[in-house]
């Protein structure tokens, strides 16, 4: 039973996983789509009209106990007569009479060369299933044409059967006929199926047999002039006359009914062909549904071979199997005002999508930080633009609003952002702690508070430098960490992304430990595990990653029943 709940899961996750993967791109499945309409619409618009004609025939099977049977030879079926006849319908040589007959090199769709093969390309031949009826259907550009074609090539096939009959039949008789001539060809028709199988020539033969041997009987005790004997050769000699005369009545009914046979025909023409108004082609509803569905098809293709080569980070497998982090959790994208402040959503009441993330986060580093929880660390990536100021405001406004004194550091002292992120001051900063007058390095001095968040401190970059790494190198730098330490439950560093600068690895010199951040679909596996080995080398712990600008498709958020509750809360917002 578990074993069934198991598999029944893992199916209803494959399926959430597809959607995921078509709607990620599902702007290039419209785009395959309209441009399987746009091909559909050309080669209805380009192709040119066809007209189809077609000819009714009706083939009926001679009979099997005639002498003549069948033209063509004897059958073993029904089925093998009427397969001969549709083959004979679209043989070379019946084509090749209605092509010089109707002149049809003059038109360009019959043209040489390879006319007859043209010819027989749009020739068609349709039985009616489980009737002795046959369609002969002509494609052509003329609708006139066409149904001329289909006429002449039915008429064409219904005299050949009749001459062929014809000549058969004349063949049998003059063989009869010759017969006659000569005691050999007598011999030969008297072993003819019907004389053979006569019972009165049969009981005939058996008197001459018994005669012959009273004859013999006769002979050995009297001479020739012996009465006896005498009358049984007169019986003897009437006997076979009698028989010549059965077997020449026989042959003379077989060729009255041979000769009665010639002017009947066993196919005819029950409709002839009629032009057509309307093209067979181009299907245009046909075309253009095959356009909608090709085009789906092929981009649903395109979309699963794009995800097969994507080298981006997709997924919590992704991380845990191209990274090998442990997976802290997503940050979904948020649609926000300019105004809006980017950590806004962690101040409202309610199950905000965004909020439960972060908390979420929060809640996996506290297992990762389990044997210091305290412990200060750095939050970085593997290039610019990637979100990590977004979560460095979110997650520390979460750890704040847990209870602990928290201080974030703006450690990007050549593209600082968190100035902006909590709208405060660059003239207290981070840059301010290397200044050669005691009072302006004053550590505290240079920190300021969130006012909207209670035990939140943030140490903005300050002025830029124009040596940041120098700055970083020395050892004032692990002094103010140290303090930081002592005066705040939790310290953070918004650091530079890893590969531009080396900035991260000498912030690592003080704080051993980092959080990974990648964006949903952008950062590159590839990319991502060389900035992990640049921190793996500085002896930068890894915290675990985290996926940002996560876009929730399909099923992925409805199965933990955050997505309504999100929509119900920012409805009651915006009322």
């Amino acid at each position: 039973m578990n074993e069934i709940t198991t598999n029944n899961k893992q199916q209803e996750l494959d399926l959430a996983e597809i959607i995921a993967i078509i709607f990620k791109r599902f702007w290039l499945i419209v785009v395959c789509v309209l441009c399987g309409i746009v091909a559909a619409v050309c080669v209805n618009t380009l192709m040119r009209p066809m007209y189809e004609a077609t000819a009714l025939l009706m083939i009926n099977k001679e009979d099997a106990g005639k002498l003549d049977a069948t033209p063509y030879g004897s059958f073993l079926s029904e089925e093998d007569y009427y397969r001969t006849q549709y083959q004979l319908l679209e043989s070379r040589s019946l084509l090749e009479r209605v092509y010089q007959k109707m002149n049809l090199e003059q038109y360009e769709q019959f043209s040489n060369p390879g006319g007859v093969s043209k010819l027989h390309d749009a020739l068609k031949i349709d039985p009616v299933t489980r009737s002795r009826l046959v369609n002969i259907r002509v494609r052509a550009y003329d609708p006139q044409l066409a149904a001329e074609i289909a006429n002449e090539v039915a008429s064409t096939f219904v005299t050949e059967n009749i001459s062929n009959r014809i000549s058969m039949g004349q063949d049998v008789i003059r063989a009869l006929e010759n017969s006659e001539n000569s005691p050999a060809e007598q011999e030969l028709l008297s072993s003819m199926p019907q004389v053979v199988n006569s019972d009165f020539i049969k009981s005939l033969k058996q008197q001459v047999a018994n005669l012959e041997s009273q004859k013999a009987e006769l002979a050995a005790k009297y001479t020739e002039q012996h009465p006896d004997l005498l009358s049984v050769k007169g019986q003897l000699v009437a006997l076979k006359s009698q028989i010549n005369q059965e077997t020449k009545r026989l042959v003379q009914s077989i060729k009255i009914e041979l000769s009665g046979q010639f002017s009947g025909n066993n196919i005819r023409i029950v409709d002839p062909a009629i032009t057509s108004g309307n093209p067979v082609l181009p299907r245009k509803m046909i075309n253009l549904f095959v356009g909608v569905l090709a085009g789906g098809l092929i981009g649903i293709m395109i979309v699963f071979a794009l995800e097969f080569l994507d080298q981006s980070i997709n997924s919590s497998e992704d991380v845990e199997n191209k990274l090998h982090l442990p997976f802290l959790g997503f940050i979904p994208k948020e649609k926000r005002k300019e105004r809006d402040l980017e950590y806004a959503t962690m101040l409202k009441q309610g199950n905000f999508l965004l909020a439960e993330n972060i908390r979420n986060i929060r809640t996996m580093l506290g297992f990762a930080l389990a044997d210091n929880p305290n412990a200060p660390f750095l939050i970085t990536s593997s290039l610019q633009g990637e979100g990590k100021s977004n979560l460095s405001s979110n997650l520390v406004v979460a750890l704040a609003q847990a209870g602990k004194k928290v201080l974030l550091i703006d450690g990007d002292l050549r593209r600082s952002r968190l100035h902006k992120v909590f709208r405060l001051s660059l003239d207290q900063g981070l840059s301010n702690i290397w200044a050669n007058d005691p009072q302006k390095a004053d550590y505290a001095a240079n920190i300021q508070a969130v006012a909207d968040v209670n035990n939140l401190f943030v140490m903005t970059s300050g002025q830029r430098p124009p040596n940041p790494a120098e700055l970083l190198s020395t050892p004032k730098l692990g002094d103010f960490i140290a303090w930081a330490q002592k005066n705040y439950d939790q310290v953070i560093v918004d650091c530079p992304a890893i590969l531009p600068v080396a900035d991260t690895m000498l912030w690592g010199r003080y704080i051993p430990r980092a959080i990974f951040l990648v964006r949903y679909g952008k950062t590159n596996a590839r990319l991502a595990k060389i900035a992990l080995d640049k921190l793996h080398k500085a002896s930068i712990k890894l915290l675990g990653a985290v996926i940002g600008q996560y876009k929730p498709v399909g099923l992925s958020y409805g199965q933990y029943g955050y997505y309504k509750s999100y929509h119900y809360y920012e409805d009651k917002e915006k009322k």
